[in-house]
């Protein structure tokens, strides 16, 4: 009777080890804290991520060119904070780049309702996750001021002279003050972090340690199902877009 209490005692403690042991081993250069629990599904369809525009030629994909940002309940489809005077913005671009002739890109100051910052630009050769960032020869986006931003893109047709068709998808960023929320992350491991942007709704500041995120598949899984886009959990890192034109069609430069 004792060795069988004895046994069902030690059986039990070894499931308790199993069950909360680490998720993810140490990185040899980072580590990432435990994976505690998956966020919830929220199972939205892909049509509330569909861009806005014609529906062009660019559009027969399978899933919809789209920000790596979370649908909000609020009346902006696409909104969030950040963290950073030039932040960096990612989209899931599932075209080839023979598909679009080229993209454009905007900031908005919604207060004063002038256009800070414009860019045209060519996307990556294939199709992935794209970023586009605010070069600091712009200006920086203040505290407490919410700006739009409207990525649009320029669908490939038949004739060159046909700009109609074009999809786009627009949002708004906040800046917060950094001093009160900077040092908090500092030091945090990744999965603290992505759930400190998660808690906090710095959408675009996940943008600084997306790479290194990706790096993981635990962590990107667990990004991507927090932003409901789970099923992208595959899809490559494209790179950056590359901007075109003269600095002329660059607005808020500095001299």
């Amino acid at each position: 009777m004792i060795a069988r209490k004895l046994a069902l005692i030690l059986a039990i403690t070894v499931l308790e080890l199993t069950i909360h042991r680490p998720l993810v081993q140490a990185h040899p250069i980072q580590k990432i804290a435990n994976i505690k629990q998956d966020p919830p599904v929220r199972d939205r369809p892909n049509d509330d991520r569909k861009p806005a525009g014609t529906r062009g030629p660019c559009e027969q994909t399978e899933q919809p060119f789209t920000p790596l940002l979370p649908i909000t309940d609020s009346g902006v489809k696409f909104s969030g904070f950040t963290l950073k005077e030039y932040p960096t913005f990612w989209f899931y671009i599932p075209y080839q780049s023979n598909m679009i002739n080229r993209g454009a890109f905007f900031l908005e100051d919604l207060q004063q309702g002038n256009r800070t910052y414009q860019v045209n630009f060519q996307l990556p050769e294939t199709p992935g996750f794209v970023r586009i960032s605010l070069p600091t020869t712009a200006n920086p986006l203040d505290v407490n001021k919410q700006y739009s931003w409207q990525f649009t893109l320029y669908c490939a047709t038949n004739d060159p002279t046909d700009s109609s068709k074009i999809i786009w998808h627009q949002g708004v960023i906040e800046r917060l003050d950094p001093q009160r929320l900077e040092t908090k992350i500092a030091t945090a491991l990744v999965m603290d972090r992505i759930e400190f942007y998660r808690d906090n709704r710095l959408w675009y500041d996940i943008s600084v340690d997306l790479v290194q995120i990706y790096e993981f598949p635990l962590a990107w899984r667990y990004l991507l199902r927090a932003i409901d886009l789970e099923e992208l959990k595959k899809e490559p890192i494209a790179g950056s877009v590359e901007p075109i034109g003269d600095s002329n069609e660059i607005l808020g430069n500095r001299e």
